[in-house]
């Protein structure tokens, strides 16, 4: 039973970000069903997220789709770190355009391009379309891309 709500958790998208769900990116640390009555422990990448109060409604829509009566939404105060993120979030990134956060020892490195996979990148904004993105452009190809930042 609680199989079936992990895999309705898979359905609730990053606003931010579409092509991740919020599984896949480290954000759910624990799915506790009994009878109908489902909890979910979470944490949010950052606690000022403006996607938060959205993702929770989407948390409750999804596990109600999936069978649950009620549905309790934890939020943990664990910090969150791009490193909770699985390979296939950053392989899906990759695929999307953004370079994906690099491992935590390397954190203070520019990414590669996504595009072209040149490591010859200028940083050209600290501050993407969001707070957990930044903006480069590759010299090599010409390409301006974003990259998520590495916590």
């Amino acid at each position: 039973m609680v199989a079936r709500y992990w895999e309705a958790l898979k359905g609730v998208k990053d606003p931010e970000i579409p092509v991740l769900n919020i599984v896949e990116m480290g954000m759910v640390l624990g799915v506790e069903a009994e009878g109908k009555r489902v909890k979910v422990r979470f944490r949010p990448t950052f606690s000022g997220c403006p996607a938060l109060r959205l993702i929770r409604e989407e948390i409750v829509k999804a596990l109600k789709e999936a069978g649950a009566e009620e549905v309790e939404v934890e939020e943990a105060r664990t910090p969150w770190s791009t490193e909770a993120m699985t390979e296939e979030a950053r392989e899906k990134l990759l695929r999307y355009g953004i370079a994906p956060p690099l491992p935590l020892p390397m954190a203070g490195e520019d990414p590669p391009c996504p595009r072209c996979g040149s490591r010859e990148v200028a940083l050209k904004n600290a501050f993407g379309a969001t707070l957990c993105k930044m903006l480069y452009q590759c010299q090599t190809c010409g390409e301006v891309f974003e990259a998520f930042k590495t916590v």
